[in-house]
């Protein structure tokens, strides 16, 4: 059965034109245009009532998975049910391709080490297989320098073929993400309940790994790169360091720890990704570079959810109300910017005519926008309403005075040719 969506906006991944619609089945796009084509006995049409039609979105890199594992320290739930629980919260979020970022490291703190990332990445390939997916779950794997048993494990993966991201991670204290013991310790004390002794001799251990472990590095990155997989960097704090993962073959830069790093990654072409939380909350959680403050300065392309997924469908709208900059650039930062990333390989991201249709519906008319239907290669996966009536729209009304409604979208855009 063929879809016809009309009546709204739509953003094909570059372009946003005031009016558009898109016609679909499941074997792919099949045209995109500005008329308004009269329902027929051959196709479903749904008029979207001014409602925004985008790609389904993108993300490269979050972790929400291992926190639906272990909602709190010790506290495991099974991975299959985490797995379909975080999928059916992707799906209305309007995710459709979505990257666990596993964490490949030689400690046993919560799910990060080598033989249960490994057993992760099973459970995350068979659903998404499976039938009971919705969205389309790849693998983001995360190496930490200094780990001896990870790097065999993960190059194993890697042979496999069951690795679609690959990046380095550096979590010794003094650089990166923790630029101060004191940072170290507030986290892993704060989220693993370690003491003070506790969080030292693992703050030693690694300082003492440090120097063989980036040698160890060259090996890992060279299989990632034999293999054609996108090989980021991750928390890089200065343009030295920057200079140095770029040498070894890395194409994008995680949550740059300083401006400084993420001019000198866009400086050598290299993507720049930020997280959508720092821009929903306007701050960095530890305190780094603010992600409006990156986008203002033009060095950002790619917004990942990183650890909260509904982030990634607030922050564009978030950022065309308040950081400047136009709404069609910011919703790339979530579509085919990222798509651009991971690869072509992967085809998400835009709505051009022989592409999957993965096609989602934002509503747009609230404080916070939300999705009302998503299709996933032409199967609608999600579909939601919100009740109307007197106190509806207070209850989707947010507890801080946030600025978000965007009333203009399309404004003075393009008319879809």
């Amino acid at each position: 059965m063929k879809t016809l969506l009309y009546g709204g906006p739509l953003f094909d991944g570059r372009n946003l034109y005031s009016q558009g619609s898109i016609l679909f089945d499941e074997e792919g796009i099949l045209a995109l245009n500005n008329s308004v084509d009269a329902p027929d006995p051959s196709r479903q049409s749904l008029h979207v009532d001014s409602a925004l039609i985008v790609p389904a979105l993108v993300d490269l890199h979050c972790d929400a998975l291992e926190k639906c594992i272990e909602m709190r320290p010790g506290v495991h739930f099974d991975p299959e049910f985490a797995l379909q629980a975080l999928d059916r919260r992707l799906a209305a979020a309007g995710i459709g391709t979505f990257c666990h970022a596993v964490s490949f490291a030689d400690n046993d703190l919560g799910l990060r080490s080598p033989d249960r990332a490994a057993e992760l990445v099973g459970t995350i390939r068979h659903f998404a297989r499976s039938k009971a997916a919705t969205v389309r779950h790849l693998v983001h794997a995360r190496y930490e320098v200094g780990s001896r048993r990870a790097a065999g494990v993960l190059m194993e993966l890697l042979d496999d073929g069951v690795v679609d991201v690959a990046s380095i991670m550096d979590h010794t204290p003094g650089q990166g993400q923790f630029r101060s013991f004191e940072a170290y310790e507030r986290y892993y004390s704060g989220t693993y309940s370690l003491s003070r002794e506790e969080v030292l001799a693992m703050a030693r251990e690694k300082q003492d790994l440090r120097s063989e472990g980036w040698r160890q590095v060259r090996r890992v990155t060279q299989r990632i790169l034999d293999h054609g997989i996108p090989l980021l960097s991750h928390d890089d704090d200065t343009a030295e360091k920057v200079r140095l993962v770029a040498g070894l073959g890395a194409g994008g830069c995680e949550f740059p720890v300083t401006l400084e790093a993420a001019r000198e990654a866009k400086a050598r072409s290299m993507g720049v990704l930020v997280g959508a939380p720092n821009v929903v909350r306007g701050v960095s959680s530890n305190g780094h570079l603010s992600a409006r403050s990156a986008v203002a300065a033009g060095v950002v392309d790619a917004l990942v959810s990183d650890y909260y997924p509904e982030c990634l469908l607030q922050a564009p709208f978030v950022l065309a109300a308040g950081a400047g900059g136009s709404l069609r650039d910011h919703l790339a930062k979530t579509t085919e910017g990222p798509s651009k990333i991971l690869g072509p390989g992967h085809v998400c991201g835009s709505l051009k005519p022989g592409r999957p249709a993965d096609v989602a519906v934002i509503q747009t008319n609230g404080p916070w926008v939300w999705v009302s239907h998503l299709w996933i290669g032409g199967r609608k996966v999600y579909e939601s309403h919100v009740p109307s009536g007197k106190g509806a729209d207070e209850a989707l009304r947010p507890p801080l005075p946030v600025e978000r409604r965007v009333s203009t979208i399309g404004r003075n855009e393009h008319e879809c040719p």
